[in-house]
């Protein structure tokens, strides 16, 4: 997975949360691989950290995300991705991503936090229905 083929998806992904409530609502087509779902979950948690989320919404973003990929992988008899470095790497990215951008995502800030919010306690139901498109 290369930097070039993941970071539209991140951008995606934020701006969707930022304009949808959700980052889950930048997989339409359904051809998002889990590791992918790692990176782009860090890289919201990571924006969310750039516009001062609290941190124990952070990390609770961060373990809805790693129980709900890790329960799809077992489900669907998919090998669980390396959930830490992935997500450190979303994370780092996403930061670095909304600080370098900030004319396009500081006007959003307030409801990229709201998708955010809305994601740190998704659903299995909400996030499964999105991953089997």
């Amino acid at each position: 997975m290369g930097p070039r083929m993941i970071l539209p998806k991140m951008s995606a992904a934020l701006l969707s949360m930022s304009f949808f409530g959700s980052a889950y609502a930048a997989n339409p087509q359904g051809n998002t691989s889990l590791e992918q779902w790692v990176v782009i979950c860090g890289a919201a948690n990571g924006a969310a950290a750039v516009f001062q989320a609290q941190p124990h919404d952070l990390a609770l973003h961060r373990e809805t995300t790693k129980t709900h990929i890790n329960r799809f992988a077992a489900e669907n008899g998919i090998g669980a991705p390396e959930f830490e470095p992935l997500f450190e790497r979303g994370l780092a990215e996403g930061q670095r991503l909304v600080a370098g951008h900030s004319t396009v995502f500081k006007p959003r800030q307030t409801s990229l936090l709201e998708g955010f919010h809305h994601d740190k306690g998704i659903t299995y139901a909400d996030m499964r229905r999105v991953l089997s498109v």
